[in-house]
């Protein structure tokens, strides 16, 4: 029998780290908030196996756990503590759903290469790591939520995950080169950028980085737009949950560019609560305007150019008893 998560666990998880997430879910039903919850706090604790490794033992540990996750998943094998729990609230959440179920292999296997030095070269693989990271998170949560049909609303799900991963990137720049990484562009603007230098406020490197975060939230309205068109597949109460989600973090990357390069680098940009309230408020009326499955616009291909998903391997779009995860007890 698979045992979930305790659901107050995984609210705490969810309105600690994710409040943007929070926010919005309380437009979702009881179940509907439950297993968005669970999802949101098992992505979590697999991307924390990865931000708490700050040794290199530690890392070493961090990349066999993270990839003994994934060969339990694969083989439908429950794993040995401390892995268990993460496992178990998997087979809840995914067990029978294909296509969920490698998005979350593909999230693992991403988070794993986390670990190691960071080199985006290019805009494509920037948008592999953005998928896998978040895209994929899209794919689960839209599953969780009832899109359909799938084959239509998955990849509007990928694109709505890559912009908000998008703007995470923009916003953490600093953050991140605290930690030794740059995800922006080798390709870019931004060029090849040396986080110490970013850390200790070389003006060169910062201003190079500004204009690759100028670009990349560019980019982003781009998968925005997408994510937004694909609104319609989703039941009615998830649409609402989601558009004001979507439209929260979208405003983290117009703040920024709003306040300019000089306030970029003094602070980390956040929402403040009463520009929450008109965002949301302003994101339920805009998706009234958006039209239900089969009406909502069809999927640019070209946003997925050079990168591959869950979609692309072959799998079917609905559930089936079959992959790696056993049933549902």
């Amino acid at each position: 029998m698979m045992v979930m998560a305790p659901a107050g666990t995984d609210a705490d998880v969810l309105r600690r780290n994710g409040r943007s997430f929070h926010w919005a879910g309380q437009l979702l039903s009881g179940d509907q908030l439950a297993r968005a919850a669970s999802l949101y706090s098992l992505c979590r604790r697999i991307d924390d196996l990865a931000d708490e490794a700050e040794t290199d033992s530690q890392r070493q540990n961090a990349s066999e756990q993270l990839h003994n996750l994934n060969q339990a998943l694969r083989q439908g094998r429950s794993p040995e503590e401390p892995l268990r729990p993460l496992y178990e609230q998997a087979q809840w959440l995914l067990a029978g759903d294909v296509t969920a179920q490698q998005a979350l292999t593909d999230l693992i296997a991403t988070v794993q290469q986390d670990l190691e030095p960071v080199h985006i070269p290019d805009h494509a693989a920037l948008c592999q790591y953005c998928y896998g990271v978040a895209g994929t998170v899209g794919v689960m949560m839209a599953s969780l939520l009832g899109a359909g049909p799938r084959s239509q609303a998955l990849p509007h799900a990928i694109d709505l995950g890559i912009a908000m991963q998008m703007t995470n990137i923009a916003r953490d720049v600093l953050e991140d080169a605290g930690l030794g990484r740059v995800y922006l562009p080798v390709s870019g603007p931004a060029g090849s950028l040396d986080p110490d230098q970013l850390r200790q406020g070389h003006g060169p490197s910062r201003h190079r980085a500004w204009l690759g975060v100028r670009e990349l939230l560019e980019w982003a309205e781009r998968y925005y737009a997408s994510g937004w068109q694909g609104l319609g597949f989703l039941p009615v109460r998830p649409r609402f949950a989601i558009a004001v989600a979507a439209q929260l973090y979208r405003e983290i990357g117009r703040r920024i560019e709003r306040e300019g390069e000089a306030a970029y680098w003094r602070q980390r940009s956040v929402v403040g609560p009463l520009r929450k309230i008109r965002v949301a408020s302003a994101a339920v009326v805009q998706v009234l305007l958006v039209p239900s499955a089969p009406a909502s616009g069809e999927h640019h291909g070209s946003l997925h150019q050079g990168i591959v998903t869950c979609l692309d391997r072959g799998k079917p779009h609905g559930r089936a008893e079959t992959g790696g995860f056993e049933g549902r007890g």
